[in-house]
């Protein structure tokens, strides 16, 4: 009697286990992007939803979605509870809204994601893990008709330049100096789209300092808006007298469908006085004026052929420019200062430009820079904005290092050995 009892009980905990484990008391996660195509710099929403028959004792871990080139962002109440009726039963859950932007046109690929959930296994007190698997979705940053030409490419709502002053820019004495600050604001996208704005300023005399941007963003109920800020510090040094060229910037407005200019006036910059003494500066008069005169020589010897030969000559200056141009040592040069003035957009573009030229950089030594500038993306535009430690930008040197001098083709496409009994020995 006792035997026919325990066969009984064991039989009722094993129906009982089979039913936990039925195929349609499983969670389920629930991917659904609401539009594929988006203009770079604005947001699609990507919705994850998960679904338990019970309960979730535990929150959910949810993935990042990060990739190259995207910007994402979870705005305000992104995670919220949710439930549902599947098969007659009420199921309960989470969803995560996703605020995802392509940084430049392209389409970008993000897989198929990890997600744990810990759940109450139906009819027992017990908790179970699972591990599921979003679908992967493709995102396609599109340019609007007539913006094709625009670069780096800007969409906004709004966008203004000001700029001020600490002082006059004229009449300066030699040892003074004055502050230039440009605020760039715009409304309809983040500030993060946005290049560097102050062109260089070579003046003799004149020597320039440029800060730190200051980039900051807000969000409210969806609708982003924010400031870039650029400042520079012009010392006097000597007599000077100079003019610093104004800013341009071309923008397509998204209310209106066009192409608009935001602009700033160059300004006229003097310091009265002899001008810097710089040592050796006699041997470098001498120097120029006989270089000068050397010029003169040359150019009178050459004009007959420069005048004879000048299409010849213009035709293959203009075949060495475009390959320079084309080259993956410029398109390195580009990514290398776009790094030390730390720069995010502008790296994010280099690193994608140069990596392409061929020889083509394998995506496996590629990878390193991307995380690194992954890291510092999160830094400044994450929930937690702030500015990225220096180390973050010394990473992203030594992975661009690495690269560089890293194999740019697999081992299958190099030449086989011209005498393979000497390289097998």
């Amino acid at each position: 009697m006792r035997l026919l009892i325990l066969l009984l009980v064991l039989v009722g905990m094993s129906a009982e286990v089979v039913h936990a484990q039925q195929p349609d008391q499983q969670p389920v996660v629930e991917t659904e992007l609401d539009k594929s195509q988006v203009v770079p710099g604005q947001y699609v929403t990507l919705r994850v939803t998960v679904l338990v028959p019970t309960w979730l004792p535990k929150p959910v871990e949810f993935p990042s979605m990060e990739g190259p080139n995207l910007r994402v962002r979870l705005p305000e109440r992104s995670t919220g509870p949710t439930s549902r009726r599947i098969n007659g039963e009420q199921w309960s859950g989470v969803t995560r809204n996703y605020l995802i932007s392509p940084m430049v046109a392209g389409t970008f690929a993000i897989p198929a994601q990890s997600i744990s959930v810990t759940y109450a296994v139906p009819g027992s007190s017990e908790a179970a893990r699972a591990e599921l698997k979003t679908k992967a979705v493709t995102i396609a940053g599109v340019l609007p008709q007539g913006a094709e030409g625009l670069d780096p490419f800007i969409a906004a709502t709004s966008l203004k330049l000001t700029q001020e002053f600490t002082q006059p820019t004229t009449g300066l004495q030699p040892g003074q100096s004055i502050k230039r600050t440009v605020t760039a604001e715009m409304e309809g996208a983040s500030p993060i789209v946005l290049p560097e704005l102050m062109p260089e300023i070579r003046i003799e005399g004149i020597e320039a300092y440029p800060g730190q941007p200051s980039i900051s963003e807000k969000d409210e109920r969806g609708l982003l808006s924010g400031t870039r800020i650029e400042q520079v510090t012009l010392m006097a040094e000597g007599g000077a007298n100079g003019h610093v060229p104004g800013v341009e910037l071309r923008w397509f407005n998204l209310t209106s469908g066009k192409i608009e200019t935001a602009t700033l006036d160059g300004f006229d910059i003097s310091v009265d006085g002899p001008p810097a003494s710089r040592p050796g500066s006699d041997r470098r008069t001498i120097t120029l004026a006989a270089a000068g005169l050397a010029g003169i020589v040359v150019l009178a010897v050459s004009a007959f052929l420069i005048r004879r030969y000048w299409r010849r000559a213009t035709d293959t200056y203009r075949r060495r420019r475009a390959r320079r141009a084309a080259s993956k040592a410029w398109a390195e040069h580009a990514m290398l200062k776009a790094i030390r003035k730390r720069d995010y957009p502008a790296t994010l573009r280099a690193v994608d430009e140069w990596a392409s030229r061929p020889p083509v950089t394998d995506a496996a030594l590629v990878a390193p820079i991307h995380q690194a500038l992954t890291g510092i993306g999160r830094s400044i535009y994450g929930q937690t904005e702030g500015t990225p430690p220096s180390d973050a930008w010394r990473t992203v040197s030594e992975a661009v290092k690495g690269a560089s001098a890293g194999p740019r083709r697999s081992a299958r496409d190099r030449l086989p050995p011209l005498n393979p009994e000497v390289a097998n020995g």
